[in-house]
């Protein structure tokens, strides 16, 4: 696919607004995160999630080395955190919680620790199936992003 095609279609997924994750994996002593928005609920009974995480991605062999990962969903306040994991870091250091034996983003507004139960290639991607063994929540604001942009919720009138 050319270019051009690419950011055209990345612009046309991007009219998608979602909210922003962390998926986190830990081995050893080292702790790798990245900003992801491929996360999506898989099942109910047993709990299962599922993220899609980029082939060349450095969190990729971290989760399928440890067998585990965490989703942190961030809340409004969070921008610096997304973009601490994208790439482009604002802080030196990231406060992380253990959920389910995994590391988690402190203050994230839902976390998830999960065991890995599969892993599909497909694509430039790997699609991973988590199965949740522990879970958190709060009521505070996401953090969203559409057409390249942070946005915030606001009340419908």
């Amino acid at each position: 696919m050319s270019q051009n095609k690419v950011r055209d279609l990345r612009t046309a997924f991007g009219k998608f607004a979602t909210g922003v994750t962390v998926i986190s994996s830990e081995n050893g002593q080292d702790i790798h995160g990245m900003t992801a928005n491929s996360f999506s609920s898989v099942s109910m009974d047993p709990p299962m999630l599922l993220v899609c995480v980029a082939n060349k991605a450095k969190a990729l062999n971290f989760i399928v080395d440890s067998k585990g990962f965490g989703v942190s969903v961030l809340a409004e306040h969070q921008r610096s955190v997304s973009n601490h994991f994208a790439g482009k870091p604002e802080f030196d250091e990231v406060i992380f919680a253990s959920l389910g034996g995994v590391p988690t983003i402190k203050g994230a507004i839902a976390q998830f620790g999960c065991e890995l139960e599969e892993a599909h290639p497909t694509g430039d991607h790997t699609i991973l199936v988590g199965r949740i063994m522990a879970y958190s929540h709060c009521d505070d604001p996401p953090l969203l992003y559409s057409a390249g942009n942070y946005r915030t919720l606001a009340p419908m009138e």
